[in-house]
């Protein structure tokens, strides 16, 4: 397709685009069950189009946006637990992202530039985009095995860490299961190893803050975690894409600076230049709006509908790998490629975990308890 040799009128060009949008799956029509990602808050959306412009790639244009932007690191790092009362919390800061791939990369990239070193730790069950880092980094992973329950082996990781050990990165919500990764403990580690700490909580951090259950620490409460990121744009109901960096030590961006001096600012501490910073002011507003009783009743909603279907595959003859701990549900069935090739056929979008193979399901705010009903019908009918 070549660039047309004289312009379309507006009215022609929005069909084109119907047309494609068209052919797209949509999460208000309840049927995709294998996303982490959300249909967005209408004030969001508002908010994001205001912003439209904005570019804090070059802050000193957007200082609106940019007191935006901190604004909600502070509340990110609050929901994250490094409140006021814990020593050289003053100090923490953080950057908006587009999600947890960049926020993986960056952390990694500030490891590897303080430390000197070469190698990281991962789980198994670690996200693909740890992967790219390592390419990107020079680095090399090392991944440590997990246990009976899915979480990573802190003997094993208490092996892997050697001289050239530059960080450690621990889930906080893993992409597969859902499973949240003994955090306080490998912060303990990390600490007598002097080793940097990520916490990658890109699903888990608007999850895990409201749910009254949850005992264990997975976040900056653990004086070991060095940075975390997280996901608005997940169960945060931000615009697609909107994610975090957050850093207890915020002055560590410096080790990844460059310097901009045709900019409004002398340098640069991210991943990409221009920025996609209408994706703050969604952020903002989103926070704002619902506040910390508004999220707990959007999780709520979603761990009733997830523990909901965990019993119903029961019911089935598909047991969960894990009951829900956050709003995963993983259920082991034979050939689950297959069930999943099938569902789809009947217009569900499902995904495959690997580790151990299963039925993945994400039961996001999108899908209701009648589309729960509806799914499980098929997938009876798929099963035989």
């Amino acid at each position: 397709m070549g660039l047309n040799p004289t312009g379309l009128s507006c009215e022609e060009v929005l069909d084109e685009l119907i047309a494609a949008h068209d052919l797209d799956q949509h999460f208000r029509d309840g049927r995709i069950m294998g996303s982490m990602c959300t249909s967005p808050d209408e004030l969001a959306k508002e908010a994001y189009m205001l912003f439209i412009e904005s570019n804090l790639g070059n802050p000193g244009l957007c200082e609106g946006t940019s007191v935006l932007e901190q604004k909600v690191i502070g509340m990110l790092l609050d929901l994250m637990g490094l409140t006021q009362e814990i020593p050289g919390s003053d100090r923490a800061g953080g950057q908006m992202v587009s999600g947890g791939t960049e926020a993986n990369i960056t952390a990694l990239w500030i490891a590897r530039n303080l430390t000197g070193k070469r190698e990281f730790i991962i789980p198994e069950s670690a996200h693909f985009s740890l992967f790219k880092a390592a390419d990107l980094l020079g680095l090399t992973p090392r991944v440590a095995r997990l246990t009976d329950k899915f979480q990573m082996d802190l003997d094993h990781l208490q092996e892997l860490i050697g001289p050239d050990t530059a960080a450690i990165v621990g889930i906080a919500g893993t992409t597969e299961l859902g499973q949240v990764d003994p955090i306080a403990e490998i912060g303990t580690i990390a600490l007598d190893a002097r080793v940097p700490f990520h916490v990658d909580a890109a699903f888990g951090g608007f999850v895990l803050p409201f749910l009254p259950d949850f005992k264990d620490i997975y976040d900056f409460r653990s004086p070991g975690v060095s940075t975390m990121g997280v996901d608005p744009h997940k169960m945060g109901l931000a615009t697609i894409p909107s994610g975090a960096l957050l850093l207890r030590d915020g002055s560590l961006m410096d080790r990844i600076a460059v310097r901009t001096p045709y900019l409004t600012s002398e340098k640069n501490a991210s991943l990409s230049g221009t920025r996609n910073s209408a994706s703050v002011a969604a952020t903002y507003a989103i926070l704002r709006h619902l506040g910390y009783q508004g999220y707990k009743s959007v999780v709520d909603r979603c761990m009733d509908d997830s523990r909901y279907l965990a019993s119903k595959l029961k019911g089935l003859g598909i047991q969960p790998v894990l009951e829900p701990i956050v709003n995963v549900v993983a259920g082991r069935t034979r050939d689950p490629h297959s069930v999943v090739k099938a569902m789809r056929a009947k217009g569900w979008h499902l995904s495959v975990a690997s580790h151990p193979p299963s039925i993945r399901f994400i039961i996001m705010p999108h899908i209701s308890r009648s589309h729960i009903d509806a799914m499980l019908i098929d997938l009876e009918d798929i099963l035989g």
